[in-house]
């Protein structure tokens, strides 16, 4: 393990059971070390001990990018890394997500950020930072100049400490990434945070709220900043949360908006069909979508129709999610098959948990003979109560089509039999014979 950090710019030494003893071994590897530009050494079980020996060397090597994700570093060997955050050194992007630090392990790198002017990218989610910690990194985004993303995904920093990082925003001139999904913010910590960020004059490139107890009256507050920040925003995540049709109508125009955006999740937000509408007028012909996430919202058949019928041509999307959401099989499953027929550029299809049954199996197969895609590599039909005449349309549809694009079906958790699967394992031996040995996977 210590040719590789010797020898490589890149070390993966991830879930290597290391502990502290063996950190302190390997570590010893880069002292000096002007070749190592990258280290990950997540999910080792270092505790204060290993990180000591690796603050020490920190100092002396080349080491730009650390991840230090899911150890047990706790305040105290996050206090020990703060150090050396305060002394500069060449640290571009450090990982301490899921490592137990608190309130007082947030406020000592909160310190070393006030110094600090070369990181870029720090991770802390899924720690046990409180409003205090949120306060301290707060006073420490006051006065840093450097960093561009912060993610605090997954602590409890409620509505207090939101307040406090909205208030730090608008001093702030750098961060452009910010990832606070599973806070407890609600609507009125939301609200805080983007007004802050609407009036910063630093471009916002990706807000992750997930999971934060909104209702639709954050709807009002996120659509005002995404119509102000729309130019350079990649990313939005607003998973599970209540935002509802009156809320998604309020957010639908300003993601039409937002030309750059790639990735859109909303996922899990009591969408109906009026949500569907709205989305799909707002992002039929989409410059640049590639991934959205509408998972877990109560679309109906009528809704999926609308989404997929936005999405039938002239598009850019590659991944579509749409598991769970009550598509069922007739209607919602004769949409789905023609965005199978027709569609050239998804990649990845997520239609889980509808409850397509062997009706809506047998529809969806219909479109697979016929489709022309050579890019859908992935098609996950996981949950749906599919039984053997589903799964052998299915099989007939990939034997009658084997150019197309299909690399890997799922059929997980479903009442498939042995005569079901016997038919899906002749149609993976029929699609490498007559698809030129293209492989296909078939999982139940």
């Amino acid at each position: 393990m210590s040719s590789l950090l010797q020898n490589s710019p890149t070390a993966d030494l991830s879930a290597k059971s290391l502990g502290d003893e063996g950190t302190a071994y390997v570590v010893e590897a880069l002292a000096f070390n002007t070749v190592c530009l990258a280290a990950d050494f997540s999910n080792n079980g270092m505790g204060k001990l290993g990180v000591a020996q690796l603050s020490e060397v920190l100092p002396t090597c080349a080491l730009q990018h650390l991840k230090l994700h899911t150890n047990n570093l706790g305040d105290e060997g996050a206090a020990l890394l703060a150090q050396k955050l305060s002394g500069n050194g060449l640290l571009l992007s450090l990982d301490l997500g899921t490592n137990g630090i608190g309130d007082a392990g947030a406020a000592a790198l909160a310190e070393g950020l006030k110094l600090n002017t070369t990181l870029q990218k720090l991770d802390l989610s899924g720690n046990a930072i409180d409003v205090a910690g949120a306060k301290a990194l707060a006073e420490a985004l006051a006065a840093n100049t450097t960093l561009s993303s912060l993610t605090l995904s997954d602590n409890y920093i409620g509505v207090e400490g939101a307040k406090a990082l909205a208030e730090a925003l608008v001093q702030n001139k750098s961060l452009s990434e910010l990832a606070i999904k599973g806070n407890e913010l609600g609507d009125e910590g939301v609200e805080a945070l983007a007004t802050a960020l609407l009036s910063r004059e630093a471009p916002l490139k990706l807000l992750d709220i997930g999971n934060n107890s909104l209702s639709p009256a954050a709807a009002e507050p996120l659509a005002r900043l995404l119509h102000g920040k729309a130019e350079k925003l990649v990313e939005f995540n607003m998973y599970m949360n209540e935002i509802g049709d009156a809320g998604m109508a309020k957010l639908a125009p300003a993601f039409k908006e937002c030309k750059s955006l790639k990735n859109l999740d909303l996922g899990g937000n009591d969408a109906g069909p009026e949500s569907a509408t709205a989305l799909a007028a707002a992002l039929m012909s989409h410059p640049s979508l590639a991934l959205l996430e509408l998972g877990y919202n109560p679309l109906g058949p009528a809704g999926a129709a609308t989404i997929t019928g936005a999405f039938k041509h002239d598009t850019k999307l590659e991944v579509l999610k749409l598991g769970w959401c009550k598509v069922g099989g007739g209607e919602g499953a004769r949409a789905l098959a023609d965005l199978l027929m027709f569609n050239n550029s998804l990649v990845q299809l997520d239609l889980r948990g509808n409850g397509l049954t062997n009706d809506g199996a047998i529809i969806i197969s219909r479109g697979l003979r016929s489709a022309e895609s050579k890019k859908l590599s992935e098609l996950d039909m996981g949950y749906n109560e599919i039984k053997d005449d589903g799964a052998c349309a299915l099989a007939q549809a990939l034997k009658a089509n084997p150019e197309c694009a299909v690399r890997e079906l799922k059929l997980n958790a479903n009442y498939i039999t042995r005569f079901g699967q016997v038919a899906l394992t002749e149609a993976v031996d029929t699609v490498y014979e007559m698809g030129g040995g293209k492989m296909l996977t078939v999982t139940f």
